[in-house]
């Protein structure tokens, strides 16, 4: 198939409406399998790494931790219990905080595992105004950390969409951030529109952009840096003979000051592609195509860090496997759009959490980290955002030295919080 052309087929036309400006996705897609009940939730997971931490005596003691998801909580799990100081919802349509989800969960237990004595104070949410507005809250409940492990692919990833600017100003007010850089390191594609002579982009090898990943819902977004200018994502059933078939089309979203659409459908077992459509010339605007549920074929993982991580003051964490010390490769990289590294750190991509699959992805190496944070305050309370960030990121293992796709490298709980308690002692003296 030559680049620019390609046959299309109108034979039906399905637009699927997400809502217009709900987040509605996560940074990590969970495992659909039921967890183990029967295994004792009274026990509080720890990461092994942080037990001569917890066993000198600094376990989050008078540290609050806040966490934000767009799902809800098991109030009731075993390890949350005593631990929950307060909770609320924000928006007509978020999650009950008690809905008991599975994601919601696994962060809030991860945070609890790793800061045992941390009280928690849990928020759920639906749009991004709803998610400043959580934000607030917990800023006036004078939270110490907060962890939001949630991710909004229909941003440019510069730091200046809505949600991340609520999240900046929660660090110029003093409270340490940590969110995950995001899954879309296989599902993300960043640069100039450059159409053919019908207005059709044309990705590095042709106007289509497969999609790969099992049938199911499917999410894909499409943001750009130009509000003057008009762009659209199409969703396209690929013959055999080549020829493709419009399945569903995007719809505008309401994103703050971010011009982005959204497209949602459900994929059955075929193939598809996506396209994106938009002025038929050149016109030197910056997009931006990522799926929260399904890898592309057209794929830059530079630059596909996410909102609220690539927000300026925000510790921002990767996933490294821990048997291979690899950077996984859904892994969100940096650099962001403006120019910064995007990621600070990478964690363990894969926890333990009682009564529950295995919590994996960002989402869970940004619980752990945020856990980490609040034991490095634990140790030294009078550390300010930016100084938290840079004892967990200056004591990081590195792997890969300082780059975009593992930061300054794994992060070093005992190491940190040794740094930490270090300056605290010199302070005293």
């Amino acid at each position: 198939m030559k680049h620019g052309k390609f046959a299309v087929v109108l034979l039906v036309v399905a637009i699927v409406a997400a809502t217009a400006a709900g987040l509605g996705y996560l940074a990590v897609t969970i495992d659909a399998t039921t967890g183990d009940e029967s295994v004792d939730e009274a026990i509080v997971p720890g990461d092994e790494t942080v037990e001569p931490i917890h066993d000198a005596g600094t376990t989050g003691e008078n540290v609050s931790v806040g966490v934000i998801d767009v799902t809800g909580f098991d109030l009731e799990h075993r390890a949350l219990e005593d631990r929950v100081a307060g909770e609320a919802s924000f928006g007509t349509d978020a999650a009950a905080v008690d809905s008991g989800d599975r994601h919601g969960t696994s962060a809030a237990v991860t945070v609890a595992g790793t800061a045992p004595d941390a009280s928690l104070y849990l928020a759920t949410f639906e749009t991004a105004d709803d998610y400043a507005a959580a934000v607030e809250w917990l800023l006036d409940e004078d939270v110490d950390v907060i962890v939001a492990p949630v991710s909004d692919a229909g941003t440019l990833g510069d730091g200046t969409s809505s949600i991340a600017e609520a999240t900046t100003e929660a660090t110029e007010r003093g409270t340490v951030v940590v969110a995950p850089a995001g899954n879309l390191g296989d599902a993300h594609w960043r640069g100039e529109y450059d159409p053919d002579e019908n207005g059709v982009h044309i990705f590095d090898e042709g106007p289509l952009n497969d999609v790969t990943g099992p049938p199911g819902q499917g999410e894909f977004h499409l943001a750009w840096n130009d509000p003057d200018r008009d762009y659209r994502l199409e969703l396209h059933r690929v013959r055999d003979d080549g020829t493709t078939e419009l399945v569903a089309q995007s719809l505008s979203r309401e994103n703050g000051n971010v011009s982005s659409e959204r497209l949602t459908a459900r994929l059955a077992d075929d193939r598809y592609a996506l396209v994106v459509r938009g002025p038929e010339r050149r016109t030197d605007t910056r997009i931006r195509v990522a799926s929260s549920t399904h890898s592309l074929s057209a794929v830059r993982a530079s630059g596909s860090v996410v909102d609220p991580a690539a927000a300026p003051g925000t510790i921002s964490v990767g996933s490294v496997d821990a048997t291979s010390d690899e950077v996984e490769r859904y892994s969100s990289r940096g650099p962001t759009a403006d120019g910064r590294l995007g990621v600070h750190v990478v964690a363990p991509s894969t926890h333990s959490v009682p009564g529950h699959p295995p919590f994996e992805g960002t989402s869970a190496s940004a619980a752990y980290v945020g856990g980490v944070a609040a034991l490095v305050v634990d140790a030294d309370p009078d550390l300010k955002p930016d100084e938290v960030r840079w004892t967990i990121a200056s004591t990081a293992d590195p792997v890969d030295g300082v780059d975009a796709g593992s930061g300054h490298g794994a992060v070093d709980p005992v190491a940190a919080v040794s740094a930490a308690s270090a300056d605290a002692e010199d302070e005293s003296t």
